[in-house]
């Protein structure tokens, strides 16, 4: 089969011919139909420090964000059949550890992940254990079910703390601070304010929801929220940029007794926060890192399900596996949202 992987050490990827995958015992053979690039397969790309550090062995298949069909089962599989449709948990857990026995799976200590650390969804055929195969409703487009592993992380970063009635600022709207801005919408905030300096992205940012848009840039952030808010600030914070500078100055207007979902990853694990106002001010910090297992699937399919969320805006370009280079120059330029490969 065709795949799309890392065969040597070094920058960019290559086109693998590997044989399809058998399903073992509790496992399932998926045939992808669809497989979107996350900002994590950007990182094996460009083979920086963090790719290399998580990908130890080639050849590697890569990819995890993805859909398709069930066409093959292993001994035991009860939950899903030959022909389901599916999403893909890409966190595959031991089940063993302390966490995994007090329903904590996102943050087992033996977390494996798929595309990095077992053979991903870049390729015509996968296999995944059972669990990580999620049966998706009809009503759900099927090119949207790539997007639900990401958008996943966007509920639970949504959904940390109280958002119904709050003024929210979204900090950082790629495709997962742009699907925040849905989910908050949906779950009742009241203003949604989202920034970024890139135009493309706030423009898409609008289309999800967003009440206002402020490019730092152009704009004093700090002055802008507060003509929004009428002087008093938001009450929380959605981090997604990853950004130090972004972070400190979105702190800057969260309200007295306000919280902050923490879901950007920082390029370096120490930075400066303002300790003392986040003391003073009673906020609170939520650190997020994926997806509930298995709760927020059940969220995520029921805001897709019911259109509550719609997904079409963060699809903006489509390619086949040979075009990889093209897709990710074309991500890597910062002109896409979310590019979706079309496998199957």
């Amino acid at each position: 089969m065709k795949a799309l992987g890392k065969a040597k050490r070094g920058p960019g990827l290559q086109i693998i011919e590997a044989d399809v995958p058998k399903p073992g015992p509790g496992q399932v053979l998926i045939k992808v139909k669809y497989a979107s690039i996350c900002g994590s397969d950007l990182h094996i790309y460009k083979w920086d420090e963090f790719a290399q550090s998580e990908i130890t062995e080639l050849p590697r298949i890569i990819g995890h964000e993805s859909a398709g069909e069930v066409i093959e089962v292993g001994e035991g599989v009860e939950s899903v059949k030959k022909g389901d449709y599916v999403g893909v948990e890409t966190h595959i857990a031991c089940g063993k550890c302390y966490q995994c026995r007090i329903g904590k799976k996102h943050v087992c200590r033996n977390l494996k992940i798929l595309g990095f650390h077992m053979d991903g969804a870049f390729a015509e055929y996968m296999v995944v254990p059972e669990e990580n195969a999620w049966k998706v409703p009809d009503e759900i487009p099927k090119d949207w079910v790539p997007l639900m592993e990401p958008m996943g992380n966007a509920v639970d970063t949504v959904l940390a703390g109280d958002i119904t009635g709050a003024d929210v600022l979204v900090v950082g709207t790629g495709p997962i601070g742009a699907m925040a801005v849905a989910v908050a919408k949906a779950y009742g905030a009241s203003k949604i304010i989202a920034t970024d300096i890139n135009d493309f992205r706030l423009k898409i940012a609008k289309q999800m929801g967003a009440d206002y848009t402020i490019n730092p840039e152009i704009e004093v952030v700090k002055s802008a929220v507060m003509d929004i808010t009428n002087g008093k600030g938001v009450d929380v914070i959605l981090e997604m940029s990853g950004n130090p500078y972004a972070l400190n100055s979105s702190l800057e207007v969260i309200t007295n007794g306000g919280w902050v979902g923490l879901l950007g990853i920082y390029g370096k694990n120490t930075i400066d926060v303002p300790m003392n106002n986040i003391i003073m001010k009673n906020i609170t910090l939520y650190g997020i890192t994926g997806r509930r297992m298995f709760s927020t699937w059940v969220k995520t399919t029921s805001l897709l399900a019911t259109k509550r969320v719609n997904l079409s805006p963060i699809i903006t370009h489509r390619s086949s596996l040979d075009e990889y280079e093209q897709a990710f120059s074309t991500l890597m330029q910062g002109a896409a949202m979310k590019v979706i490969f079309e496998i199957g």
